[in-house]
C-alpha cells in the first residue's frame, strides 16, 4: 500500500472515530459527557505525555513565581479544561440557539453594538471554548472566522458543522487577505485567533515578558479597514454556564502601529491568561520561534 493510501486510511479512521466518539456524546448530553471528558483528563494528564512537558514548560516560563506543586495543578486543571472544550464542541451541533443564550452571557455587548457601523476585528484565543463563544456571537451579530484547514478534510468537515448551522462565515487563512477585507467593508465582523506561534512573519511582543511571535494581521486589517480591534474571552463558570468578556483595544498613537496595536491585543490576552491561567491552551510551542538577533 502506498504512503498516500495510508494516508487517506489513516485519515477515514479518525474520521469514523471523531463522527462514533460524537453520537455517543450526544447519547450521553451535557453533564455526563463532562464526566467524561474529566476522566479521560486524568488518563492523558497521568498515561499520555505527548505535549505536557512543553505544556509545563510553558508555565514554569510563564510563572517562575509558582512552585512545582502549584505548576502541576494549574497543568491538571488544563487538561480538564481541554477535555471540556473538546466534548462540548462535538456536542454543539444538539444546541439549539434558545440553549447557548441561557448557557452563555455576554458582559458587556456595547462593545459590539458601537461596531454596528463599521464592522470590527474580533481578536481571540484558543482559550476556554472559544468555538461557543464564537457562535454565541454569531447569533446576535453578522460573524465570519478566519480559519486554517485541517489536513484530514472530512475531520475538518465535521468541526466546521456548528460552524456552519449557527451561520457563522468561513474565510480560509491561506485566501484570507481579500475576503476579510470585503467582510469588513460588508460591517462585518472577522473572528481572528492571534495566540499562537506566526513563525518569521510574526511581530515580536512582549507575552509573559519574553518576546513572542504573533498574528499581526488583526492590527494591519484594523488599519487597512479603520475598524476597532475587540478582544473576546469566554470564562466556564460551571459545567453549563459561560461569561464573554468583550475588550476594546485602544489604537496606538506611535510610529510603530502595527507592533503597538499587536502588542496591546496580546497583553489583553495575557491578562486574562493570568487571571485563569488553566483555560488558555498551553501545549502550543507559544515562543518556538526566536528574534533574529537573539
Amino acid at each position: 500500500m502506498t504512503m498516500s493510501k495510508l494516508k487517506r486510511l489513516k485519515h477515514l479512521i479518525e474520521y469514523f472515530a471523531l463522527l462514533l466518539f460524537r453520537l455517543k456524546l450526544f447519547l450521553l448530553g451535557w453533564r455526563v459527557s463532562h464526566l467524561l471528558a474529566k476522566f479521560l483528563a486524568s488518563v492523558g494528564y497521568h498515561a499520555v505525555p505527548i505535549r505536557k512537558k512543553v505544556a509545563r514548560t510553558n508555565l514554569t516560563r510563564a510563572f517562575p513565581e509558582l512552585t512545582s506543586n502549584q505548576i502541576n495543578k494549574i497543568l491538571f486543571r488544563t487538561y480538564q479544561q481541554f477535555a471540556q472544550t473538546f466534548v462540548e464542541i462535538l456536542l454543539l451541533p444538539k444546541l439549539s440557539a434558545e440553549k447557548i443564550r441561557q448557557m452563555v452571557t455576554i458582559t458587556n455587548p456595547g462593545v459590539l453594538e458601537e461596531a454596528r457601523a463599521t464592522g470590527a476585528i474580533l481578536v481571540g484565543a484558543h482559550f476556554g471554548n472559544w468555538e461557543l463563544m464564537g457562535i454565541r456571537l454569531a447569533l446576535d451579530y453578522p460573524v465570519d472566522f478566519v480559519i486554517g484547514q485541517q489536513e484530514n478534510i472530512r475531520a475538518d468537515e465535521l468541526l466546521n458543522l456548528p460552524r456552519k448551522i449557527f451561520g457563522i462565515g468561513l474565510i480560509p487563512l491561506k485566501n484570507a487577505l481579500r475576503q476579510v477585507i470585503g467582510s469588513l467593508k460588508d460591517k462585518r465582523y472577522v473572528a481572528i485567533l492571534a495566540d499562537q506561534d506566526a513563525h518569521e512573519n510574526g511581530e515580536f511582543v512582549p507575552f509573559f515578558g519574553q518576546l513572542a511571535s504573533t498574528p499581526k494581521g488583526p492590527a494591519v486589517f484594523a488599519r487597512h479597514s479603520q475598524v476597532p480591534i475587540i478582544v473576546g474571552t469566554i470564562i466556564r463558570e460551571r459545567p453549563d454556564k459561560f461569561r464573554i468578556f468583550l475588550d476594546r483595544i485602544t489604537p496606538p498613537t506611535g510610529d510603530n502601529f502595527i507592533q503597538e496595536y499587536t502588542a496591546a491585543y496580546t497583553q489583553k490576552i495575557e491578562y486574562y491568561c493570568r487571571q485563569y491561567p488553566d483555560h488558555w491552551f498551553w501545549f502550543h510551542r507559544r515562543w518556538k520561534t526566536r528574534p533574529a538577533n537573539t
